[in-house]
């Protein structure tokens, strides 16, 4: 069966609660500028939502949109699950998520290790910042800021802005 006869099966409330185009989006946007970045400088590596990690605590219902993972943590081999958390982890929130829920996994990403965490809103085209030695405090950028690797993925820097202009996106003020 196709993906399209698969997602043709789940009715539309179904649908609405999966992750949209501008989910995939900007995960693969923010993906595409990590990565060559990382590669660029040998930093390690950028991984999508199909990797699996090690977290402390109950299984998470989902993994990381995005992760990264420092070279010198890197294990000899990858062709193999990581039983370790990433350096980096990156969430890009849907329409049904629930916050709750994200807060959670926050909370068990830190616990776990993860020195980085950051939480994408498309809604209101914002980024939270959460740094491990800062328990839940967070930091909001708004668009004009800059998303920083800080010591994780030192010198990276990318505009928020950038994260959001998408072909056919509704822009800010058509979403309040």
């Amino acid at each position: 069966m196709s993906q399209a006869e698969t997602l043709a099966e789940y009715e539309d409330e179904e649908l609405q609660e999966m992750p949209s185009l501008e989910h995939g989006a900007i995960g693969i946007r923010l993906g595409r500028y990590l990565d060559m970045y990382v590669e660029e400088k040998g930093l390690g590596l950028v991984c999508n939502s199909q990797t699996t990690y090690r977290f402390v605590g109950q299984k998470p219902t989902c993994l990381p949109d995005l992760s990264f993972v420092s070279r010198e943590r890197l294990p000899v081999r990858i062709d193999q699950n990581a039983d370790f958390a990433p350096d980096l982890a990156v969430e890009v929130l849907s329409k049904g998520d629930d916050v709750s829920e994200i807060d959670q996994k926050i909370l068990q990403y830190q616990r776990s290790g993860v020195r980085l965490v950051w939480v994408i809103h498309p809604a209101i085209q914002v980024v939270d910042v959460y740094r491990l030695q800062d328990g839940l405090k967070l930091q909001r950028l708004l668009p004009d800021d800059e998303l920083d690797g800080e010591s994780v993925i030192p010198e990276f820097r990318l505009k928020v802005s950038r994260l959001f202009e998408l072909p056919n996106a509704p822009k800010l003020e058509d979403r309040i």
